[in-house]
Order: structure tokens, then sequence, then C-alpha cells
């Protein structure tokens, strides 16, 4: 079951890479700069993963997935979690 989860992990982490170098974690053209920052009207618990999917472009859904399973693996999502909302300043 570990392993599943692991690999899922590296894909996940993966595809983040690839939508980086593939140019969607850049800022728009227009000159528009996006701030990494908590979203707390879209988001479900205090808006970590929406701020993240706002900032990198991607769908707040895989952003909650990939949380998820960084919960599952050693608990170390949920310490990553907390020390985001800690730090991000709401938007």
């Amino acid at each position: 079951m570990i392993w599943l989860i692991r690999a899922g992990a590296y894909l996940f982490s993966g595809l983040t890479i690839w939508q980086f170098v593939q140019g969607a974690g850049t800022p728009d053209a227009a000159g528009i700069h996006r701030h990494l920052a908590l979203d707390q009207s879209q988001g479900m618990v205090l808006g970590v993963c929406a701020g993240f999917s706002a900032y990198t472009g991607l769908d707040v859904s895989l952003i909650r997935l990939a949380w998820a399973l960084a919960v599952l693996y050693r608990g170390a999502g949920l310490a990553l979690y907390i020390l985001a909302f800690l730090i991000m300043p709401a938007s």
C-alpha cells in the first residue's frame, strides 16, 4: 500500500515539474504577477491549497490530493500545511 502512495506522490511531483517547465508556473505575458497568498474565499479549510492553486495554475483538486497523500505519508503534510498557513499572507 505504501508503494502505491509513493508512486502517486512521485507521479504528481513529476507532473508539477513538467507544468513549470512548460511555462504554467510563470507570470502571464500581460505583466500580471502572481503572489503566493491564502485564498480563504475559495478554500475548504484554511485556504492554503486554493492559494497554491491560484499561484501555480494547477487544479485545486490536484493540490488537495497532494496534501492528502503527504498527510498519509508519515504525517509530514499536516505539519507543512500548518506551516504554510502561518507563513502565507492573507489575500
